[in-house]
């Protein structure tokens, strides 16, 4: 397995890069999201990379950081997603936004990225919600946009009910079902979002 390399950028082009280390150029598939940070050509670059391998085909996959690369990992663990649909989502939108949305469940944005139907995002947000929220530490103040009312009550009750146990996804929607509009206190919020959660 091949994590990363190190060399000359020797070539660009639409979908990858040709990466010269010790005289052995190396194919790299990278998202668009990529191209447009690269150094130029006869330039020192470093990437992370994955090795995707198939019964047909022998791929390299590379990107800029890690987070990236964990990233399109994740996307690759999902059902029905190849490496093409994985690199179409990690081009889509900047990391934080593309993480953000995953983690609150955001199926409209998601769907809007080329290739990805709305059953393809919600199956995404099936099976990844809870693993991005953990890996990616979504904190509670990002967890709370979108929902109505107060945003610093709301983000101190997330946080308070994901510190008595429950996970990102079930603070966030049990605090949906709260009229937060009507409510003075973090008390008086948690009380109606736990009977949510019964």
């Amino acid at each position: 397995m091949i994590s990363h390399l190190s060399g000359t950028l020797e070539h660009i082009d639409q979908n990858h890069v040709i990466i010269d280390v010790g005289n052995i150029g190396y194919h790299v598939k990278v998202p668009a999201a990529v191209l447009t940070r690269l150094p130029k050509v006869g330039e020192k670059v470093k990437l992370f990379t994955i090795q995707v391998v198939r019964e047909d085909d022998i791929s390299l996959y590379g990107f800029l950081n890690k987070e990236e690369r964990a990233l399109f990992s994740l996307f690759l663990s999902v059902s029905g997603i190849g490496p093409k649909l994985a690199l179409a989502l990690i081009s889509g939108f900047p990391i934080d936004k593309l993480v953000s949305a995953v983690a609150q469940g955001d199926i409209d944005l998601l769907s809007s990225i080329s290739g990805i139907g709305r059953k393809t995002a919600e199956r995404i947000v099936v099976e990844l919600k809870e693993k991005i929220a953990k890996a990616y530490a979504i904190r509670p103040t990002e967890m709370s946009v979108g929902v109505k009312g107060d945003q610093s009550l709301v983000s101190d009750s997330i946080s308070a009910l994901i510190a008595l146990g429950y996970t990102p996804r079930e603070a966030r929607e049990s605090i949906m079902k709260v009229d937060v509009a009507g409510k003075t206190s973090v008390e008086g919020i948690l009380k109606e979002a736990l009977k949510a959660l019964v």
